[in-house]
């Protein structure tokens, strides 16, 4: 069957001889077939109504350098929806000079779930309370693509894609009081992306059963929040969240993690906190950097496998919180997990806690005031324990537990020092402490 030809369906409101539209305005545009295009424009629109159904392939509503026209609305209190079925569909809408508006595109594959059910969707606003949606369903082609920019006060934003793969979801948000959500279920390769410029922001992103996913989280500025959630099976994927500014909080969560990876990177303020946290966690590896002081970071792997934890903080009376558990919860077998964890200031603390076996454990302090509280529960365990170039420092390491064939190395440089070490339940232990 040919394709239909391509329609252009035009609605303009616009402001005439110095008057402004009054508004109440309403579109409806339906389009039934191939390779269809739809503009709708609404200006000075107030509380206005933009609908375009487009159920076919290769539609466009807005443009995309196919059709010279937009699918816009400068107004205010308005809606506009696009709903898109079948594959190569693209939609493109703007809401600009406006406050209170709502968008929402939603796209949906091709019956069957072929593989080229590729779908593009952007949505853009200006303005302030605006709230924006974009959902893509059912689309296995590559590079299905949602992008949402927000630029203004108080914006919220939703991109939701499931059933996808190789899909892509991107939001932009500059100034403050935003908000950024993404959700993206039962996918394949896939990625998620929030940027944040601003303060009083808040971002997550939640990935569910999706294999090879990327969550990406950055914000500038103060008093920002970001989650990013790979939950389910989500094995050999990546979570990042990175803040700058004061009073952050950034958590990641990934469960069912094989061969995942997590860095979060809080610097540059104050009252920080940072968590991460791998379940079922077998070759998978967590990172954490802290700049300031007074922060907190929480990292933990449980039945975890070969992974490893790496965290620094420098900054004064900050604490880092490492958890790490064997297989089984640490029952026998050769769980090799390790630990590296720094920190460089004053008054700072470090709590370690490892069950399995031939697990490592490196753990290092420079600055004064400082305190290292460690335990290692099971055989051939080995703990290198590091405080220098300081004073009124403690370590306090136990190894516990059918503790056969553990090592402790204990190093401390400086003055009014202190050293306890405990191997019990067990035999053939050995233990080094220098203190200079």
């Amino acid at each position: 069957m040919q394709a239909r030809k391509s329609l252009i369906a035009i609605a303009v409101l616009a402001s005439l001889s110095g008057a402004a539209f009054a508004g109440n305005g309403t579109v409806n545009s339906y389009q039934n077939g191939s390779d269809n295009g739809a503009a709708v424009e609404q200006v000075g629109a107030i509380n206005s109504t933009v609908n375009v159904n487009q159920n076919g392939a290769n539609n466009t509503a807005g443009t995309d350098g196919r059709f010279g026209n937009a699918l816009q609305q400068s107004s205010r209190d308005s809606n506009l929806t696009v709903l898109q079925t079948n594959a190569y569909n693209s939609a493109f809408a703007n809401q600009s000079n406006g406050s209170v508006n709502n968008a929402t595109i939603n796209q949906t594959g091709a019956a069957g779930n072929s593989s080229a059910n590729l779908q593009k969707a952007t949505v853009g606003q200006s303005g302030s309370g605006n709230t924006a949606s974009v959902v893509q369903t059912a689309n296995l082609g590559r590079d299905n693509a949602a992008s949402l920019g927000q630029y203004g006060n108080g914006n919220t934003a939703q991109l939701n894609q499931e059933n996808n793969t190789k899909a892509v979801a991107v939001v932009n948000q500059y100034n403050n009081s935003n908000q950024a959500w993404t959700t993206q279920k039962n996918n394949t390769d896939v990625k998620a992306t929030v940027t944040q410029f601003g303060s009083n922001n808040a971002g997550s992103v939640t990935q569910t059963d999706s294999y090879r996913s990327d969550a990406t989280v950055t914000q500038l500025g103060n008093y920002n929040k970001a989650w990013a959630n790979q939950l389910g099976n989500t094995q050999d994927s990546h979570a990042t969240i990175t803040q700058i500014g004061t009073d952050n909080t950034g958590t990641v969560n990934q469960t069912w993690s094989w061969g995942s990876e997590a860095a979060l990177t809080q610097k540059g303020g104050n009252s920080n906190t940072g968590t991460i946290n791998q379940n079922d966690a077998d070759y998978s590896k967590a990172f954490l950097t802290q700049t300031g002081s007074n922060n907190t970071g929480t990292l933990n792997q449980d039945n975890a496998d070969r992974s490893t934890i790496t965290a620094t903080q420098d900054g004064d009376y900050n604490q880092i919180v490492a958890n790490q558990s064997g297989p089984y919860a640490g029952n026998p077998g050769y769980s090799k997990l390790v630990a590296d964890i720094k920190q460089n200031g004053t008054g700072n603390k470090i709590t370690s806690n490892q069950t399995g076996a031939r697990n490592e454990l490196t753990s290092k302090q420079d600055g004064v005031e400082n305190r290292i509280t460690s335990n290692q529960a099971g055989l051939d365990n080995d703990a290198y324990l590091t405080q220098k170039s300081g004073g009124y420092n403690v370590i306090d390491l136990a190894q516990t537990s059918t503790a056969i064939n553990n090592v402790a190395s204990v190093t401390q440089s400086g003055s009014y020092l202190t050293s306890n070490v405990t191997q019990t339940g067990g035999s053939n232990n050995n233990v080094v402490i220098n203190q200079r």
